[in-house]
């Protein structure tokens, strides 16, 4: 599953931007002693254990049909079960909300047992205990009402019903028809009993009626189709290989299935290997699209990992509404609409980390499983890296170190509130793991821990470990001993630091020279009480005479000096010039060192941090006059060379220099952004580039604009749109009907604003029709436009409107978007 998943609400910006040009910390030991006190006294949450297993779930088969009136499942689960060890005469089975008709068991006899239920478990008593060794059949016929449920969810997972109806009466015309499952954490026992437990497998086989013009999808192959004399099809499907309750999935719906081949192999024999998209039918020509780079990531981990992906099939699958990002449910992943896309819209943004981290599940998490959802980050964690990993293979390190800065971002913010270890026994509920230290902290440190043991031994490390513990559930030490088993190294100093303690460092760094001699002088400031002092092996690179020298330390004290000889004083000191350190680090050099650092250095979070020492500061003010940073020469040339950087990030942060400083002589500056808004690689870019040009005012730029209107990417014809519509220029205007059936975010903001400006009668329908598709993220920025257009719209609109508002309201988990739609309401 992803996090990703979890929505950055945030208004829009790239298309309707209107660019306006314009101490080391210390704590006292004293504060330090009150922090430990207040957060270390005990722990807030119970220990949560793995689930104590008194029987093993052997095999399951599921035969399930729809009532989708009452939006009801009905069902009947046989299982087979071994006691696991012990003697046992109760049977314990998860089961949420659903009545129960019958229970038999089978063992020696077949028989009715007594039972117990509480609409969370089913407790049975067995007729004879069951002796290890022996085993016993229950078949169970039931109705899941999955929405009779408490409701529950969390950020992440924000509904726990398990089984989902989606436009189950057909009368919302934006969304088909569909029902789907979603398991994780313990849903799955929402709509089939079993021991919903992530250290619990088993083989399945799942028997799934429903309409003849529906399409079905479940685990593993399907092994016959067979048509019934009421209009229904029941399929058979079957998992031959142990997995997880959890994943077990079905999606039923009228997609689009679009088939894709593995290419030849030296390595793996794909002969027979089915790998599919199911999407809306208006999505299937562009399904390969969005998914096609799903069989070279498929051959590339498989190769890294040295193990063939270990399943019979991969399809993937677009839901309506689903309550996460995605879920990596074994050999079909289920993903959120926002995936559905067109061939524009993947120009300005493509799906490649989000099926990455599904498809690495199939290794971590499918496979091997955590044992406990305490231990979450060895399913998350590598999926999160999986997204690194491709990055770096398919489009360069540069780029890997760029979504790893954004990474790292979203967990230094969570950090800010909530210091966790990764790996956490104590906690509320299971929800509470999916947090930005099991997804981006954990993938963060195992690039460190690549780094400290090299590439050959991480990736040797990783395929024992998976060999090891394959079709079972593991542990975080799982994972230690086969990296001590491969390195012969003792790395509990790393997996304690890292995964078993909170925090992260947080480094001053100065340096000096004197006779010959660099003193480099770091102090690690986190709260010593309460987080670790870490032990960490880093590079640091030395420019002196234009000649790079590297020089390696150990840092492993709270305050320490190191000498490093250097014939000459520094042109510049890169700390950590490997980049590899989870870590908050404040270097002080001068403007000329960091400006060196910039132009000299070759790797992407070097250069950008280099850059952020040297433009993120606020003007000075000298006799009641403002002087931009960028009066400084020197500052100033190093922009330019940013505007023509070769890395599209570095570009992309020089152009927002423009939205917050004032740029002297900037006319000097114009020739560079204009080649950005014609031909800059980076569609975002391009867009950005246009709406700085048209901040300077007058009509000089026009026909780049125009050229622009039919510009593929829809944000740079989106940016197009914007400005000359507000310019009221023909072309634009003349264009506004034909983008009007346009669902893309970009477009669609334009076009909304251009409404709101105009006041333009009889587009609340198209208003209505924004707001019913699409993602969230769309949902909640057009909110903001019909915020605007709600003057406009006529009394019998109001009417409509209202009940627009209260849907949305009603229906939406995002709480941001709930009160928006409440301002909208009110203002109604």
């Amino acid at each position: 599953m992803i996090v990703k998943k979890v929505l950055n609400f945030s208004i829009l910006i790239a298309t309707i931007l209107i660019v306006s040009c314009n101490p080391s910390i210390q704590n006292s030991q004293k504060n330090r002693a009150t922090s430990a006190l207040k957060k270390v006294s005990s722990h807030k949450h119970p220990y949560q254990a793995s689930k104590t297993r008194t029987f093993d779930l052997i095999h399951t088969k599921l035969e399930v049909n729809f009532d989708w009136q009452k939006q009801y499942l009905n069902g009947k689960a046989t299982l087979l079960l071994k006691p696991y060890f012990y003697q046992q005469s109760i049977l314990n089975l998860d089961a949420k909300g659903m009545d129960i008709l019958s229970i038999q068991i089978l063992h020696k006899e077949k028989y009715t047992p007594t039972y117990q239920y509480n609409k969370k478990s089913i407790a049975i008593t067995l007729k004879e205990p069951c002796q290890l060794g022996d085993s016993i059949n229950v078949e169970i016929t039931y109705i899941a009402k999955p929405n009779e449920l408490p409701k529950g969810g969390s950020e992440a997972i924000t509904e726990d019903k398990g089984l989902y109806f989606i436009n189950a009466d057909g009368k919302d015309y934006s969304k088909p028809k569909q029902v789907w499952t979603q398991g994780e954490t313990e849903a799955s026992s929402c709509w089939f009993p079993t021991i919903d437990a992530t250290n619990e497998r088993c083989t399945q086989e799942m028997y799934i009626t429903a309409d003849t013009s529906m399409t079905i999808l479940s685990n593993g192959e399907m092994i016959y189709s067979k048509n019934n004399s009421n209009g229904t099809r029941t399929e058979y499907w079957k998992m031959d290989k142990p997995h997880a309750p959890y994943l077990f999935m079905m999606a039923v719906g009228k997609f689009a299935v679009v088939t894709d081949t593995m290419k030849p192999s030296l390595l793996f024999n794909w002969k027979n290997f089915e790998v599919k998209y199911y999407v809306d039918p208006e999505y299937k020509a562009y399904a390969k699209d969005i998914f096609g780079n799903t069989p070279e990531m498929i051959e590339f981990f498989s190769t890294k990992l040295g193990i063939q992906y270990p399943w019979n099939k991969y399809a993937q699958v677009v839901v309506h509404d689903f309550v996460s990002g995605a879920m990596e449910n074994t050999t079909a992943s289920v993903f959120m609409e926002a995936l559905h896309s067109d061939n524009r819209a993947l120009l300005d943004k493509n799906w490649d980390f989000i099926i990455a981290h599904e498809l690495f599940h199939h290794w971590f998490g499918d496979l091997v499983t955590c044992e406990s959802w305490a231990n979450l980050p060895l399913n998350e964690s590598f999926a999160n890296y999986s997204e690194f990993l491709w990055a770096e293979y398919k489009l360069g390190l540069n780029e890997a170190f760029h979504h790893a800065e954004s990474e790292a971002k979203e967990y230094f913010d969570e950090a800010k509130t909530k210091k966790a270890p990764l790996i956490r026994y104590y906690h509320k509920n299971a929800e509470e793991m999916f947090d930005r230290h099991s997804y981006n902290k954990g993938g963060l440190v195992l690039h460190m821990l690549r780094k400290q043991v090299g590439d050959q031994a991480f990736f040797k490390s990783l395929n024992l470990y998976l060999e090891k513990n394959k079709f079972k559930a593991s542990e975080i030490h799982d994972l230690r001993l086969a990296f001590e088993e491969v390195t012969g190294e003792d790395l509990n100093w790393f997996f304690n630091q890292w995964f078993l303690s909170a925090g992260h460092p947080e480094l001053a760094v100065s340096h000096n020279y004197s006779g010959g001699k660099l003193k480099l002088t770091v102090n690690q400031l986190q709260d010593s009480l309460l987080y670790p002092i870490f032990k960490l092996p880093l590079q640091i690179a030395i420019w002196e005479n234009n000649n790079l020298q590297l020089h390696d330390i150990e840092i492993n004290k709270a305050s320490q000096t190191f000498e490093l000889s250097s014939n000459s004083k520094p042109q510049t000191v890169i700390f950590d010039y490997k980049n590899q350190l989870l870590a908050q680090i404040n270097h002080k050099k001068t403007i000329e060192e960091w400006v060196f650092q910039y132009l000299h250095s070759t790797s992407y979070p070097s250069k950008k941090a280099a850059l952020i020492k040297l433009f993120d500061n606020p003007p000075t003010e000298i006799k009641g006059k403002i002087i931009s940073i960028f009066e400084n020469p020197l500052l100033n040339s190093t922009l330019a060379k940013a505007l023509e950087d070769d890395f599209w990030a570095i570009r992309a942060y020089a152009l927002q220099q423009f939205t917050i400083h004032q740029i002297p002589n900037i006319e000097a500056m114009i020739s560079k952004i204009v080649k950005i808004a014609q031909s800059d690689a980076k569609p975002q870019n391009q867009a950005t580039a246009m709406q700085l040009l048209s901040s300077l005012g007058g009509n000089s730029f026009d026909e780049l604009f125009k050229s622009k209107l039919n510009a593929l990417p829809y944000s740079v014809c989106g940016a197009a749109m914007d400005i000359l519509l507000r310019k009221n220029d023909t072309d634009a205007l003349a264009k506004v009907n034909s983008l009007e059936n346009s669902e893309n975010l970009n477009i669609a903001i334009t076009l909304g604003m251009h409404f709101v400006k105009k006041a333009e009668q009889n587009k609340f329908s198209w208003f209505r029709k924004q707001l019913s598709t699409g993602d969230a993220q769309k949902q909640y920025n057009m909110l903001f436009v019909f915020e605007n257009y709600i003057p406009v719209i006529t009394e019998i609109e109001k009417k409509e409107a209202k009940i627009l508002m209260n849907n949305i309201i009603e229906k939406s988990p995002h709480e941001v978007i709930k009160n928006q739609a409440k301002k909208c309401l009110g203002k109604i």
